[in-house]
């Protein structure tokens, strides 16, 4: 990978503009890549550009459940001679908790569109130009949600299904030269959810209290490992999927079993 990024290969991120993807972005600046920040909003990405220079970040607004669009940009950057050494799907949908047998059939479809199928497409069409270009690395960021699903009856699902594509993938394309693992971020300190904890409609201290750590996780410590795995250090691993939750997976057994932590 060091090579190719001392080529002046790329990395596309998709999801650019939210929270985990931003500080993804950052992340991968920092190491040296350059990067294409792709994401649905427009407008998102104008502010993204605002608080970013130089010649190593292009932008590209991308609906990744549109595979045409997904294709397109791949052609784009083929015509245009850019080389692609790397892919992080961080595109997602979020959903409000709701019950199963009342939840929308569509608005289910529409997460399914974009954290699955819009990760399927960017697969297929910028794991193409990786192998193409004598391989790489692919990160998808799946959540806690893949290991232990939580009451997000559309969402959850997604995240287990991205995580067994990780799996697969990862089989498929190594003898290419490209190892695909998945990052699976716990309870993150994003922009919404800060916004969600300071307006009192959600409860940090019960997400504290049930995680090994007692805290929440911040953006950088997610894009960190984004970072690892994008690097040589990482030469090795294919096919893993790394929480990044401050304990919450480890000690939502002790909860359960009613012994005291503290």
């Amino acid at each position: 990978m060091s090579r190719r990024r001392e080529e002046g290969a790329a990395i596309v991120v998709t999801g650019a503009a939210g929270g985990i993807g931003g500080g993804i972005v950052e992340r991968l600046l920092a190491d040296g890549w350059q990067v294409i920040a792709t994401d649905l909003s427009a407008e998102a990405l104008e502010r993204l550009k605002d608080g970013a220079a130089g010649a190593a970040l292009s932008f590209a607004p991308l609906d990744v459940a549109d595979s045409a669009a997904v294709r397109a940009l791949a052609v784009d950057l083929d015509a245009r001679g850019v080389a692609v050494a790397g892919l992080v799907n961080a595109a997602g949908l979020l959903q409000d908790i709701m019950p199963f047998m009342t939840m929308d059939e569509a608005a289910h479809r529409k997460i399914w569109d974009v954290n699955y199928f819009g990760a399927l497409a960017c697969t297929r069409e910028f794991g193409a130009c990786i192998m193409a270009g004598g391989g790489g690395s692919i990160v998808n960021i799946t959540s806690i949600n893949e290991i232990r699903p939580l009451p997000l009856h559309a969402y959850a699902p997604t995240k287990v299904a991205l995580g067994s594509m990780t799996a697969l993938t990862a089989g498929e394309f190594g003898q290419a030269g490209l190892r695909v693992n998945a990052v699976a971020p716990g309870f993150t300190l994003t922009p919404i959810m800060r916004a969600k904890i300071e307006s009192g409609t959600r409860d940090d201290s019960a997400i504290k209290q049930a995680t090994a750590m007692g805290r929440l996780v911040e953006i950088e410590e997610i894009a960190a490992v984004v970072g690892f795995l994008m690097s040589d250090a990482a030469s090795a691993v294919s096919g893993a999927s790394i929480p990044v939750d401050a304990g919450w997976l480890a000690t939502s057994h002790w909860m359960n079993f009613g012994a005291a932590l503290r």
